[in-house]
């Protein structure tokens, strides 16, 4: 993604209780997952139960939309890479497949790997960040 805006490091509020934030990793070039612990006061690493590894993605999306609507389509970020576009998603009903474009309406290809998807309510877009 050369050429877009650094996304390195973002955070996602889905609720009080339900943070999230990413860390670009330039050395596995994944996005380490960490979430709000209430008890500890602050992030945690995510950890695999299984293997005990933090958990990390090579791709990030993350959708705004007012929940009780559908389709949403109020504004989306594509991270990968360390960078960040910004664009916006459709998707007809349940059946049909979801689909991200960029701002010049091209339909957005993903990198290879795991991606994570994050279906955030209109209400908390100012409570979102990257840098």
């Amino acid at each position: 993604m050369r050429g877009t805006a650094s996304g390195r490091t973002i955070r996602i509020v889905h609720s009080d209780n339900y943070k999230t934030s990413f860390s670009y990793s330039a050395l596995s070039r994944t996005y380490k997952m960490q979430m709000y612990s209430h008890a500890a006061g602050g992030f945690e690493n995510t950890v695999d139960e299984l293997n005990g590894k933090q958990l990390s993605f090579d791709n990030l999306l993350i959708c705004f939309a007012p929940i009780a609507a559908y389709p949403g389509d109020s504004g989306d970020y594509f991270f990968s890479r360390g960078g960040v576009q910004v664009g916006r998603w459709e998707k007809a009903s349940p059946e049909h497949p979801l689909k991200v474009y960029d701002d010049a309406g091209a339909e957005l290809l993903f990198n290879r790997g795991k991606t994570y998807l994050a279906i955030v309510d209109d209400d908390e877009w100012s409570n979102f960040s990257y840098q």
